[in-house]
């Protein structure tokens, strides 16, 4: 994790922001994968192509078994990057469900580990393509048969052609970004649906782009922002395990730096590549601090008005449902940790003017749309335990060696 090892300087504990050994977030990711289980073995079969149904039919009566005798196993496919968006976006307006449900099954069947089967499971309903990142390929060829058993996964082609795991040739655009998150990982291949839907109006869309750069530069960026996590914010690092697992490069910005994250894909991120590693870092923690967010809003409103109350912004032009202010809020008070803890060990990274005149931005606008949330908003008892945590440590943060811009 580098060789900074200063004191650290003690903040107070922040519900889904600074956690303690006792977070909830464990319980909170599993409800959320069970919500999308559900989804899927309740979905209705009415008007689905007959060979849809059948493989749904039995990948349902599997995933029953499977979820009773390893839940963890199970619960972990449901959660991969590939799959979860893919459920939790079954009701989405702008979605064709059987669409999704062709594209799902297969890569469910590809996160499954081998030892939770006990039996084959058949798809034989045509899909797009395969995406496996836990067995390192993915594959654009359109398949017409996919089976998963105790010995592993098989394919064929739609012309019939049957290929071995992984198939020669098949792409791999995995890339993992730290020896200490294993399952975290760079990825140029992107299945949400929703990637092209943007409501930001500086932006159009996420489409997947390495913007130029090699993915080599990419993994060493981004590797190098995250031990800046590690350093400053151990505690919220304990939790990237289960809050973070991919991100999509989404092109290349030299001055600006923009990102994304969507309330169906928690712990997917899309980003732009910034030379400047505090400025990745900050984007990692906002997007995740989003998606943690993200999490409990699909089992707690959290704000009772945050939809229905409108509102000027802290960070963006445009008008923001107090939801919206909310997510910033809850994104942007960690980073202000992270900045006090670098400037409490006189991190190299801190040293700047720059990062001084950033520090006080941030605690400027955290201070904003903190007070507009607290004034403003109807808070669930979730909600209330959420703000108390993000007030707690804002005002620690801008009380401690409060910065002051320079010239």
């Amino acid at each position: 994790m580098g060789c900074y090892k200063p004191a650290m300087l003690v903040l107070p504990p922040a519900f889904l922001t600074l956690p303690t050994p006792e977070s909830p977030w464990p319980r909170l990711v599993r409800k959320v994968r069970l919500l999308a289980l559900r989804r899927l073995l309740t979905w209705p079969l009415s008007g689905l192509p007959p060979t849809l149904k059948g493989s749904l039919t039995r990948l349902r009566s599997v995933l029953t078994d499977t979820a009773r005798r390893h839940p963890g196993a199970t619960l972990s496919a449901i959660g991969a990057p590939d799959v979860l968006p893919r459920l939790l976006s079954l009701e989405h307006p702008l979605i064709d469900p059987a669409a999704l449900l062709a594209a799902v099954g297969p890569d469910l069947l590809a996160a499954l580990p081998a030892h939770a089967l006990t039996e084959a499971i058949l798809w034989d309903h045509p899909a797009p393509g395969l995406s496996a990142p836990r067995l390192g390929f993915a594959l654009d060829d359109p398949l017409s048969v996919v089976v998963a058993d105790p010995s592993g996964l098989s394919l064929a082609l739609s012309d019939g052609t049957r290929l071995s795991v992984p198939p020669p040739g098949a792409s791999c655009p995995y890339h993992p970004l730290h020896p200490d998150l294993p399952r975290l990982h760079l990825s140029t291949r992107d299945t949400n649906p929703l990637s092209m839907l943007e409501e930001h109006p500086d932006k159009s869309g996420n489409a997947s782009s390495l913007g130029g750069k090699d993915v080599t530069a990419w993994v060493a960026a981004l590797k190098d922002a995250l031990e800046l996590i590690a350093v400053a914010l151990p505690e919220w690092w304990r939790e990237l395990p289960l809050s973070l697992e991919r991100v999509v490069p989404v092109g290349f910005e030299a001055e600006m730096h923009l990102s994304a994250s969507y309330l169906e894909a928690p712990g997917v991120a899309w980003m732009t590549l910034h030379p400047d590693p505090l400025t990745l870092a900050e984007a990692i923690i906002h997007e995740t601090q989003h998606g943690r967010l993200n999490t409990l809003l699909w089992l707690d409103p959290v704000l009772k008005n945050g939809r229905s109350e409108w509102t000027a912004s802290p960070v963006r032009p445009d008008l923001r449902p107090l939801s919206g202010v909310l997510l910033a809020v809850h994104a942007f008070v960690p980073v202000a940790a992270m900045h006090a803890r670098l400037a409490a060990m006189k991190h190299p990274r801190s040293q700047t003017p720059h990062f001084r005149r950033r520090r006080e931005e941030v605690l400027e606008s955290n201070a904003r749309g903190l007070s507009t949330v607290e004034e403003r908003g109807l808070p669930t008892a979730a909600g209330k335990r959420l703000l108390l945590g993000l007030r707690r440590l804002h005002d620690e943060c801008s009380t401690w060696n409060t910065p002051r811009s320079e010239a």
